[in-house]
C-alpha cells in the first residue's frame, strides 16, 4: 500500500553555507576549513528517495569520508552499510555541537 502524501525535507542553504566555515572534519578531524561540505543521510528513515536528498540536517565532512559513506569507490573498500550509518550519524552529532558551540546556529537558524 502506499502512502497518499508527499514527504517534504527541510532545507536550509544557510546551513550547507555553514560546512565551508567548518574548521574540520567531523568524523576524522582531518582536513581545513573550506574543505569540508555537507553531506546528507542515504536513508530512507532521513527523508532520502530516488531523485531526491533527505533533509540539510547534514554531517560536516572531508571528501574523502563523505566517499566512504556514500560507498563510492574513491574513499576505498565498501564499508558495511551499519557502519556508514553509524559514522554519519555520529558525524551529524559532532556537527551540531560545533554549530552550538561556535555560535554559527545563530547564523543558520
Amino acid at each position: 500500500m502506499r502512502s497518499c502524501f508527499k514527504v517534504v525535507c527541510y532545507r536550509n542553504p544557510k546551513i550547507l553555507e555553514a560546512a565551508r566555515r567548518a574548521p574540520h572534519c567531523m568524523y576524522c578531524m582531518g582536513g581545513r576549513e573550506g574543505e569540508m561540505v555537507g553531506c546528507h543521510s542515504n536513508e530512507i528513515r532521513h527523508g532520502h528517495g530516488t531523485g531526491h536528498k533527505a533533509h540539510d540536517l547534514v554531517a560536516f565532512l572531508c571528501g574523502h569520508c563523505h566517499d566512504v559513506i556514500d560507498g563510492r569507490p574513491e574513499g576505498g573498500p565498501l564499508l558495511p552499510r551499519a557502519e556508514r550509518v553509524l559514522m554519519f550519524l555520529e558525524a551529524v552529532y559532532n556537527s551540531v555541537l560545533w554549530l552550538l558551540d561556535s555560535g554559527e546556529m545563530k547564523k543558520v537558524a
